[in-house]
């Protein structure tokens, strides 16, 4: 009979766990943003205690003390306007606005969306997490709690971009103090605490004088060198997409169609037509920089602008 109550919370534990990482994962939520702020603004703040009174040295100006800042507030300003930026939303009065590519019979085909009960554009997606559909869907970031969508693609890169800058700058700003300290150490001498005895700089004991006693800049040094690489890599990798003209969901969707049709077909490698490519790195660029659905709008409207002169003409 004791055992029904703990097998009871058990239960009880286990759903809060469920829920927990439905939220997390599978729901609108801040956490990530939240995080990327944590990151940004106590990483500055460790800065501005641990690294900027070692400023200006040998290696680095004055004017780092105050591009620093200018830098981190321009990466908060990109995370700003991209997390309040919209993808766009297919409803019944927007679908003339974002119906600009055909269907190519592969990857996309005509159908009704089931759970938003509009018609599914060609290279749009149902979010589940947004739980709406996107015009030429990317992916859903949790960073900017957004869809990347046909609306909001371009604030997404710059995002992407100026953090890219804020990890690259900090990295050499923070490489520019360690080797300013570290060659100023190599000519002092040391104290070994052990042997009580006094030992020139040497490389090894200089390295770890500072990662004791900068363990600060280090750690940020270090964060920089890791994110920087992660940035870099998916940077790269969504500057090949934008090049090619495919989204995020169309690079997967297509690898995994090329792969079950050539295991079917009993091939090494099977080609899936890509359609949407205009031509030129040029023009692959300027079609995210400036998407389609605008000059879109602008057409509508001067099409009811029309429309009303010739009414009143008529009157």
């Amino acid at each position: 009979m004791a055992a029904a109550p703990r097998l009871t919370g058990d239960a009880g534990h286990a759903s809060h766990f469920a829920r927990l990482v439905d939220y997390a994962l599978y729901q609108p939520n801040p956490l990530q943003q939240a995080f990327y702020l944590l990151l940004v603004v106590s990483g500055y703040s460790a800065f501005l205690f641990c690294g900027l009174p070692h400023l200006p040295n040998d290696s680095l100006g004055a004017i780092h003390i105050y591009l620093s800042l200018v830098v981190v507030l321009g990466a908060l300003h990109s995370f700003i306007v991209a997390s309040m930026s919209s993808p766009g939303v297919l409803l019944p009065q927007t679908l003339v606005y974002f119906d600009n590519y055909e269907f190519d019979g592969v990857l996309y085909l005509k159908r009704e969306c089931p759970t938003c009960r509009t018609t599914k554009l060609a290279r749009s997606k149902h979010c589940s997490v947004c739980n709406k559909c996107v015009p030429r869907f990317d992916h859903h970031c949790g960073w900017l709690n957004t869809c990347i969508g046909e609306c909001n693609h371009w604030v997404f890169l710059r995002f992407l971009m100026m953090n890219v800058i804020l990890c690259g700058y900090g990295l050499y700003v923070l490489f520019g103090i360690l080797s300013d300290e570290y060659k100023h150490l190599l000519s002092e001498e040391f104290l070994n605490e052990n042997t009580r005895t006094v030992v020139q700089g040497e490389p090894m004991v200089v390295v770890r004088y500072l990662i004791h006693e900068e363990a600060a800049i280090t750690v940020l040094f270090v964060l920089c060198i890791g994110m920087g690489f992660a940035l870099v890599c998916f940077s790269t990798f969504h500057v090949y997409l934008v090049s090619s003209n495919l989204t995020t969901n169309e690079f997967f969707k297509r690898r995994k169609l090329q792969s079950h049709k050539s295991v079917s077909k009993g091939e090494t490698r099977c080609t899936i037509p890509h359609k949407y490519g205009v031509g030129s790195l040029v023009a692959n660029w300027r079609e995210v920089r400036n998407p389609r659905y605008k000059a879109k709008i602008f057409a509508v409207k001067m099409a009811n602008s029309k429309r009303s002169e010739n009414r009143n003409g008529e009157i």
